[in-house]
């Protein structure tokens, strides 16, 4: 009972707010008055392979959907991350902690359709809770029982305005992962499922599809997409918030992003103005900044300790099921991963990648995470040593070398492997070429394999590398990526035969765990259940000091956040605890 009292105390302040929704979200202060209208221009790295976000995987599509278009049920301060209503004006939590009733507020579709239960239980039976659907979201809404059993969260009508979730037990992070999940039109979307093939959903709303029948319930619509060159967006006048003095948003009339692949190009038209925000590589900031100092540049440029999902932090891979026999022992071998480490010079590539912009390692949790951070796992880090890397090789048999100084197999073939990495941004690809770098040193040969963004994902997706260098973002709660971290999931790409992907949905396989994946997978199991916060610390600390012992994934860094921001954008900045604020629907031009 104590456990729900203090689960219920934390939701109280959120119960008792007023139905009528304003957004506190950034730095207007009290006096402002914002201007309404006019275009908001930012970039995209390539055009959006689609708009539903559970049928693709595609960080351009994310950047659109993800709030610009679309809302979800209740959503997180964009600064503190408390969880707030959002299409869920209140909500209600049963004695157990196992019943969430939501009340669904006065809402509309962008083609004037009530928003109503029945669009929240279609998105979860279609989407989140499809195993088909690409960036489905089962493993966060699918938690062990009293017994034990894995049992999916089951959604409820009460009536059109009321839906209620079960959970097959209490689940403290149940409100974070909620906050992630963003509601579709069932009256748009359901006719054009096929219902005897559940893949089907992937195929829909595609880029090429009429931005006319694309329907919203977000700050704004899709108007225009012309490939390769911008996705425009319009004011969706059905939008449900309003600020403090009782402005509707979005304050723009437009969003233009503009589509450039090429880093240098988007650089210099964020220079000349013709983009208003984006984020700004640490090599480029120095530069950016003296300009700024001089009074004559049209931008602002703000470097903050990571504290948010961007950039992600990047780390480097080995494929425990690759195909060929004698690397699959190799990447199996602990030795082998520990002298990666040892080879890898996380400060040479902070220095000369990220300009000293970055910190070291910060894959699984930020330092700035109090509620989650272990400091221990700064201990864990092996420090870049290519004598005791040279060490470890040689205990595990590869103490022979050919004529030009590369390790052999005990069959005398030569120990090299294919490192994929993509070729955007270029950071990616300078780690790499770092990394290759030092390997040789210690006789490994490393094979550059440096490919399209898209093709590259599809790879990994598809357990079709040897070696890669990637990223994922952080998040506030551990849950919110168990999807990745986790092993027998959908994103645990370096693993893969620890999941049957014959199950529906897919299943964990413990017979080719090794023990310490099957204690991370115990840890986020029962992390994702205890409702004690101080608890759920205890597990997760374990489960990073794991990672940092066994070494599924060695981290290299994560950048500072680094944005540039127009001169003439307005609630956008840098807030007093020094985190950089800005949203398409707050923002406006001074």
């Amino acid at each position: 009972m104590k456990r729900v009292f203090i689960f219920l105390l934390l939701l109280c302040a959120v119960l008792l707010m007023a139905t009528e929704y304003f957004v506190e979200d950034a730095v207007l202060t009290p006096d402002s008055n914002p201007e309404i209208g006019g275009t908001l221009r930012l970039a995209l790295s390539s055009t959006p392979e689609s708009f539903l976000l559970y049928g693709t995987l595609d960080s351009a599509a994310y950047t659109v959907v993800m709030g610009p278009m679309f809302s979800t049920l209740v959503e997180m301060h964009p600064v503190t991350n408390e969880i707030r209503p959002a299409l869920a004006k209140s909500w209600i939590v049963s004695e157990d902690g196992r019943e969430v009733t939501f009340k669904i507020r006065e809402a509309y579709w962008s083609d004037g359709t009530a928003i109503t239960s029945d669009d929240v239980i279609f998105t979860f039976e279609y989407f989140v809770m499809n195993s088909y659907a690409r960036g489905n979201s089962v493993a966060r809404f699918t938690i062990p029982d009293e017994k034990g059993e894995n049992k999916p969260i089951i959604w409820q009508k009460i009536d059109d305005k009321t839906v209620k979730a079960i959970l097959p037990s209490s689940y403290g992070p149940f409100f974070t992962v909620l906050s992630h999940v963003y509601i579709y039109p069932k009256h748009k979307l359901e006719p054009l499922i096929d219902k005897n093939d559940l893949g089907s959903v992937n195929k829909l709303w595609l880029s090429n599809t009429d931005p006319k029948e694309i329907v919203v319930n977000g700050p704004y619509k899709l108007s225009q997409v012309i490939t390769d060159q911008k996705i425009v967006l319009e004011r969706n006048p059905y939008y449900w918030k309003v600020d403090r003095f009782g402005n509707r948003l979005p304050y723009f009339d437009r969003v233009e992003y503009l589509i450039v692949r090429d880093a240098e190009v988007r650089l210099a038209k964020f220079m000349a103005g013709e983009i208003d925000f984006m984020a700004i590589s640490s090599k480029d900031y120095p530069m950016l900044k003296q300009q700024e100092l001089t009074g004559k540049a049209p931008y602002k440029v703000y470097a903050t300790q990571p504290n948010q999902a961007t950039p992600s932090p990047i780390h480097i891979s080995f494929n425990f099921d690759v195909d060929d026999p004698q690397l699959r022992e190799l990447f199996r071998t602990l030795e082998f991963r520990e002298a990666m480490e040892y080879a890898l010079n996380r400060e040479r590539i902070i220095d000369e990648v990220f300009a000293g912009l970055a910190i070291p390692d910060a894959g699984l949790m930020l330092p700035s995470n109090k509620a989650f951070y272990n400091p221990k796992i700064e201990e864990l880090l092996r420090p870049y040593d290519l004598k005791k890397a040279n060490e470890l090789l040689d205990k595990i048999g590869l103490n022979k070398k050919d004529k030009d100084g590369y390790r052999l197999f005990s069959n005398g073939k030569r120990v090299e492997f294919n490192l994929l990495v993509q070729s955007s941004p270029q950071e990616y690809q300078d780690v790499a070429v770092i990394f290759a770098q030092d390997l040789e040193k210690i006789g490994i040969k490393v094979n550059l394999q440096i490919l399209d963004s898209s093709l590259v994902g599809q790879m990994f997706g598809a357990g079709n590398f040897q070696a890669g260098v990637r990223a994922f973002g952080n998040q506030p709660d551990p849950q919110l990526r168990k999807a990745i971290w986790q092993p027998g999931t959908q994103l645990y790409y370096w693993h893969y035969s620890t999941m049957d992907k014959t199950k529906t949905p897919p299943q964990p396989v413990f017979e080719n765990m090794f023990d310490w994946e099957k204690r991370i997978w115990e840890l986020f199991e029962k992390g994702q259940v205890e409702m004690d916060p101080a608890k759920r610390k205890v597990y997760y600390d374990e489960w990073q000091e794991l990672y940092h012992v066994y070494l599924p994934v060695i981290f290299v860094c994560k950048g500072m956040n680094i944005w540039g921001i127009n001169n003439t954008l307005g609630n956008a900045g840098l807030t007093d605890e020094g985190m950089i604020v800005f949203t398409v629907w707050t923002a406006y031009r001074k």
